[in-house]
């Protein structure tokens, strides 16, 4: 009920004000709990599936995909995700994922956003070779994580500054590239799917399950998902501050497995990603 009582007072706010800020709690979900917002739209990579090879990708070159972000009824922001060109990591030809965040004017007035996350695979997105995030305004952050196969280790550094290199499994993926490889998997109703995950800081299995299939509509047009719902026992922030958190995610039933919405539950309301558009 207490829950409940801040939610709305806090929209009382924002429809008094005119303004439409958003909690500091929620602007957490937007920036520093993005991290684990993503995990919802790669929870399904599994090590035990095959790989897929290059005729079978469902993205190429040039694609684009954006979202609206929103808590409740108020507009917060949007996210987009780009397949950029070719480029080459130690030598190899590899994938250059991008996925932009942004918050809107209103949000701008209290806390702007302007954040950048990179994730570079193998030409066969087998697995990742470095994730770059750039993070702007008050927590500027300059992180790199640097995968190695031979030593299987992962090292986080911060404006150059180095932590020690972590123990990962094979088929462990940065948190971009991981939202491709989701996409070329098979779902079925009744699925439970894990895998592991690293943002350079910690590594651990990530699981969840596929429930129904199911329409949605969206301001972008009505789709064929499959619903799936994620555990967040390894969530921090507003996670672990809430009572029966949930995360809940729905990506097209078709070849191209795009995430059309994204939905995280907390105790200050829920937060949304929507599909706008894919060019």
């Amino acid at each position: 009920m207490d829950g409940m009582i801040m939610k709305w007072q806090a929209m009382s706010i924002c429809w008094a004000t005119g303004s439409f800020p958003l909690p500091k709690q929620c602007i957490r979900i937007l920036r520093y709990d993005f991290f684990s917002v993503l995990l919802i739209s790669v929870l399904f990579f599994s090590t035990s599936l095959s790989n897929a090879g290059e005729k079978s990708l469902p993205f190429s070159i040039g694609e684009e995909i954006k979202y609206t972000v929103s808590w409740e009824m108020v507009r917060a922001g949007e996210a987009s995700f780009k397949i950029l060109p070719f480029t080459k990591i130690n030598g190899e030809k590899a994938y250059h994922f991008k996925l932009e965040v942004k918050s809107n004017r209103y949000i701008d007035m209290l806390y702007k956003i302007r954040d950048r996350h990179e994730g570079f695979t193998d030409y066969e997105v087998t697995q990742s070779f470095l994730y770059k995030k750039t993070q702007s305004g008050k927590d500027r952050r300059q992180v790199k994580v640097r995968f190695d196969w031979e030593d299987k280790t992962a090292t986080y550094s911060n404006f150059g500054n180095k932590r020690d290199p972590i123990t990962i499994p094979l088929n462990t993926f940065d948190p971009i590239s991981t939202f491709y490889k989701m996409r070329t998997l098979n779902f079925k109703t009744d699925q439970d799917l894990s895998f592991p995950v690293t943002d350079g800081k910690k590594c651990f299995t990530q699981k969840g399950k596929v429930v129904k299939r199911e329409k949605i509509t969206v301001s972008s047009g009505t789709f064929d998902t499959y619903q799936l719902d994620v555990q967040v026992d390894h969530f921090s922030g507003v996670f672990k501050k809430s009572e029966n958190p949930t995360v809940k995610l729905w990506v097209t039933a078709d070849g191209r497995k795009i995430p059309v919405r994204i939905k995280v539950k907390v105790f200050i309301g829920s937060v949304i990603f929507d599909l706008v558009s894919v060019n």
